[in-house]
């Protein structure tokens, strides 16, 4: 699925994606409530595999608007995605990842996974920022 972010305003951006069936669907949020959230899933889900969490679940033709999101790895995906928003906003070093990795995945953190993570996070929040307003930030969720 290919996950297209756009800048629409200075609070405002647009999700857009296109599904491996060719379905589509796309909102616009307020950058500041939804952004580093989305970019959390997207990080958190990718690195540790959770193919059923929000973004799998929007592959699966749930809508961005929530509603469908019911994947198996949602609640899994949804418990880390907030404490990692926080640490993507006070731009935390990778021991705060491997904290709260090991809090809410006690069975898979490692110092490596955090390492990923906190490079993945890093990676996004740099492309985005280097994205002008109207361009678009495309990112491939693989399936």
């Amino acid at each position: 699925m290919q996950i297209t972010f756009r800048r629409v305003s200075n609070g405002e951006h647009a999700v857009e994606v296109v599904r491996r069936d060719g379905s589509t669907d796309r909102v616009v949020l307020a950058s500041k409530d939804f952004l580093r959230h989305d970019f959390a899933h997207l990080a958190l889900e990718m690195e540790l595999g959770l193919g059923a969490g929000v973004w799998g679940s929007v592959a699966s033709g749930g809508r961005l608007s929530g509603d469908g999101l019911d994947g198996a790895d949602v609640a899994l995906a949804e418990r880390a995605a907030g404490p990692l928003q926080t640490l993507i906003r006070t731009e935390a070093e990778v021991t705060a990842y491997e904290e709260l990795l090991a809090a809410t995945f006690p069975d898979r953190a490692t110092t490596e996974l955090a390492e990923r993570l906190h490079e993945r996070v890093r990676r996004l929040i740099g492309h985005w920022n280097a994205t002008p307003f109207g361009a678009a930030m495309i990112v491939e969720w693989p399936e």
